[in-house]
């Protein structure tokens, strides 16, 4: 028979309490590790572009007015008529007077014999700047302009009111196509793209539009017409054909190549 001690008995109960106790309040949990960090292991750098395409809303109409006379005094006021009956065909087309102006004016002698000095007469010139803000006006400005007086069209300029916003959505859009670049190549060498360190946009000589004789002329940035085959105006059925105005934009950007996760 086993015989149980008063010592014996204290060592049984204090084990008991020390595992109800246990039991009670549990042992702490684990700790998770923390998961790897990624780290930069180089950079990489590419470029973005995009092009939005939008209808011009407003033209820009040069028209030469040439007079011919005797003298300085007579050219000039045969130019002067001619010109105010030009820009009276325009008025009687409610194009605003703010919107017509004389950008221009020169009078030259014309030689017979130049190496004598032998003058002819004297040629008087003078420039009319039209603001159209209806393109669909271009056409019958034109011809009535023409018809009333205007010996030359000098030239022809596209423009859009809302340029800026299209140039920050081209912008915005040109930076999108850059991350996703850096992406997809990063990708294929296993690695991921962190924080961009630099963007710049990249500026260069690009056309805006406007035509002068059979080409296209200007140096506005990040705009460009796209004209018909030759690169000119056409007439399409009596009325002028447009083209398309190009915003574009492009970027270049650096950022950080990290190993992924």
């Amino acid at each position: 028979m086993k015989i149980t001690t008063p010592g014996n008995s204290l060592l049984l109960v204090l084990t008991v309490g020390l595992l109800l106790w246990n039991g009670a309040i549990g042992f702490p949990p684990a700790i998770a590790e923390p998961a790897p960090e990624r780290t930069a292991a180089g950079s990489i750098s590419v470029s973005g572009s995009s092009a939005i395409r939008v209808q011009p809303d407003r033209v820009v109409l040069l028209l030469g007015v040439e007079s011919f006379a005797r003298t300085p005094s007579s050219a000039q006021n045969q130019n002067a008529r001619q010109s105010r009956a030009v820009i009276a065909a325009v008025r009687a087309l409610n194009i605003p007077e703010r919107d017509i102006a004389t950008a221009n004016f020169t009078i030259q002698p014309r030689y017979e014999n130049y190496s004598r000095n032998d003058i002819s007469g004297y040629g008087a010139n003078s420039t009319i700047g039209i603001t159209l803000r209806d393109v669909n006006q271009l056409g019958i400005v034109l011809v009535a302009a023409l018809e009333a007086g205007a010996t030359t069209v000098d030239g022809i300029g596209f423009s859009i009111t809302n340029l800026r916003e299209l140039r920050d959505q081209a912008r915005a859009q040109a930076v999108q196509a850059a991350l996703e670049k850096a992406s997809g190549m990063a990708s294929a060498a296993n690695m991921a793209v962190g924080s961009v360190n630099h963007i710049s946009e990249d500026w260069g000589r690009s056309y805006f539009g406007s035509w002068q004789g059979n080409r296209q002329w200007s140096n506005y940035q990040n705009v460009v017409q796209d004209l018909a085959a030759e690169g000119a105006i056409t007439l399409e059925d009596g009325s002028i054909s447009l083209g398309q105005i190009v915003v574009q934009a492009q970027v270049s950007l650096t950022a950080e190549l990290v190993t992924p996760k």
